[in-house]
């Protein structure tokens, strides 16, 4: 057993080498430890949040996480993006870190050793073997407590008040695949889940089914591209991930009540849409003005709003301001328009907010 002890000069020295090897190897290289200390980014974080924050923000499912032992303990690992990376260099990567590991920890008094990367099915069998072990986990535990815990992240138990961070994870995964098809297994996969899990987190987090949320997604896309582009139907439908334009076109109409060519045929005057998806951030108490003003300012983007007769309107977002009556922002929720005041509408349920700046005279 060792008897020497990290210091934070010892992390800080090792987050500064991972960062080196990063900017030489085009290799995103990131460090958990199991005491609960990532590196990332030439940083060291020491809190929970942070460290769920940071990891949830990345693609997990494409990094090749290495075991790290100190001595006869299991440690913690080393993320390496293997994006387009090769078998042979993910070998010499992990040569490379082990020599790092030596020269940061010089007075270690035990070997430390970076393990061959774990392969898909080993990280599911942990998953399984974790349900095992935590039955109350499983598919057949119900939410209706908050102890909604414990999953796995690369074969890591992650505490009950974490399930958050587990939703996050999946919705990331989704934004940034939303383009393709999605399955729910898919989606769970990436987020260390269960299916059945990942669905009733869903239902508790974003009040919508997983399929809903998916769709909602696509169909914003989908009338963004329609309204903006002349790109054809059939290739919009392919694009988003849909097998078939029918089923494309199916979906799209039950959420908008047109048919894709009616909403172009409806809409080609629309010059500008900005759509805002589903944040977890959003409370079931905010308005799609309050999220709309939360989204604008974080991106540093001008909006401006006027009331008359106790209705609110957005009347500027960036450089285009309503004209006359003749031109002017409208905003749509999970594909409808509605007529009620922008400070009335609830987003408890809701996916995605879509601003579109028309003519009015078309």
């Amino acid at each position: 057993m060792s008897s020497f002890s990290p210091t934070q000069e010892n992390y800080h020295d090792l987050a500064q080498a991972l960062a080196k090897f990063t900017s030489l190897t085009q290799i995103k290289t990131l460090c958990y430890g199991f005491n609960g200390i990532l590196l990332k980014n030439n940083l060291v974080f020491l809190n929970d949040s942070a460290i769920q924050s940071n990891l949830a923000n990345e693609d997990l499912t494409s990094f090749a996480l290495f075991p790290i032992s100190w001595g006869n303990q299991l440690w913690g690992l080393m993320l390496c993006d293997a994006n387009s990376v090769s078998q042979k260099r993910l070998e010499l990567a992990r040569t490379y870190l082990t020599d790092v590991l030596h020269q940061t920890f010089p007075q270690a008094d035990v070997p430390i050793q970076v393990w061959e990367p774990l392969k898909p099915n080993q990280i599911k069998q942990l998953n399984y073997f974790n349900s095992l072990m935590f039955p109350h986990n499983g598919p057949s535990e119900s939410l209706a407590t908050d102890d909604l815990a414990t999953t796995m992240i690369n074969g890591q138990p992650i505490s009950s008040d974490d399930a958050y961070q587990s939703i996050k994870l999946a919705v990331a995964y989704i934004r940034q695949h939303v383009q393709q098809s999605l399955s729910l297994h898919e989606v769970a996969e990436a987020a260390y889940l269960s299916p059945s899990y990942l669905s009733r987190l869903f239902k508790k987090y974003l009040h919508v089914s997983f399929v809903e949320y998916v769709n909602n997604q696509k169909i914003a896309l989908a009338q963004e591209r329609l309204a903006l582009t002349f790109i054809p139907i059939n290739q919009i439908s392919t694009q988003l991930g849909f097998a078939q334009t029918s089923y494309f076109t199916k979906i799209f109409k039950r959420k908008t009540h047109l048919t894709p060519s009616e909403f172009r045929q409806h809409n080609h005057a629309i010059q500008k849409v900005y759509t805002i998806p589903r944040d977890l951030d959003w409370q079931a108490t905010d308005s799609v003005y309050d999220v709309t003003r939360a989204y604008f300012k974080h991106r540093g983007i001008t909006y401006r709003s006027d009331t008359d007769d106790g209705t609110t309107y957005v009347t500027q977002i960036g450089d285009l301001t309503d004209s006359a009556g003749t031109r002017g922002w409208v905003f749509t929720v999970d594909g409808q328009q509605l007529l009620q005041s922008v400070d009335e509408v609830r987003v408890q349920d809701k996916s995605v907010v879509q601003w579109v700046y028309m003519n009015y005279a078309h």
